[in-house]
């Protein structure tokens, strides 16, 4: 399915796009399948199922004591599922990864659309992709993508109550403090470190190196090595100085 957001990240080899009428002329004839309520065309055809869980650990896997493990989820060698965890299917583990207790990884991802008797949930298939040496503390919810996996880079390392959202990207050797969240789509690149309880909202990219402010409320594209701080996000320098005119209340 090809829609304005996610356009960019769509293969091109599928054969058949469905599409609705606004962006059918992005698409070549024959290869567009045009609908009115495409979404909700979507959402039918995925359709939910319920998982089924292992009874067994995986080999090479640590499993503390409440922790599921549902059939079709990958789990590397050397990993560690903590106490109440859920690995949902279409999860894929990395060797030595580590869900912390309580942990939520590849339940269904927020996402509604209108339907004939009310709003109808899509869902959410694609799974969660977790590299190796990848962290996750307590409590922590990662969901699944739709049509393209939930994905966090190798050694990145996810304090407690962090939440990312369908289809987010984390690079590599990334940290995020507690309460972190990230709105669907959006994608951190390589060794981008947040501070707690910041938020960043969808379909924003977060560049390389760049520092995010504790608290701080990101809504727009974050440069490269840049920090930025506030809310509305900005780089820091410029927070200071605007909390210090506040504080001496200059206009």
């Amino acid at each position: 399915m090809l829609h304005d957001r996610g356009a960019a990240r769509l293969s091109s080899s599928a054969r058949v796009l469905l599409v609705s009428a606004k962006i059918a002329g992005r698409v070549e004839p024959g290869r567009r399948w045009v609908h009115s309520h495409a979404e909700r065309v979507l959402a039918e055809l995925l359709e939910d199922e319920l998982p089924s869980f292992v009874d067994h650990v995986p080999l090479g896997v640590r499993c503390e004591p409440g922790a599921r493990i549902a059939l079709g989820a990958i789990v590397g060698e050397g990993s560690r599922i903590g106490a109440g965890a859920v690995v949902y299917p279409h999860a894929r583990l990395g060797r030595g990864v580590v869900i912390g207790a309580g942990s939520v990884i590849g339940g269904q991802g927020f996402g509604f659309v209108e339907g004939e008797h009310g709003p109808l949930r899509m869902p959410h298939r694609a799974g969660v992709v977790l590299e190796d040496e990848v962290e996750v503390g307590a409590l922590c919810t990662i969901d699944a993508g739709i049509l393209v996996p939930t994905r966090v880079g190798r050694d990145t390392k996810l304090d407690a109550q962090v939440h990312l959202g369908h289809g987010v990207v984390v690079g590599a050797r990334c940290r995020f403090a507690a309460q972190v969240g990230l709105a669907g789509s959006v994608v951190v690149e390589d060794d981008v470190w947040i501070g707690g309880q910041a938020g960043i909202a969808d379909h924003v990219r977060i560049g390389k190196g760049a520092r995010i402010a504790a608290k701080a409320g990101v809504i727009g594209d974050v440069p490269p090595g840049e920090t930025v701080a506030g809310y509305p996000a900005v780089p820091r320098a410029r927070w200071l100085r605007g909390q210090a005119k506040l504080y001496r209340g200059r206009p």
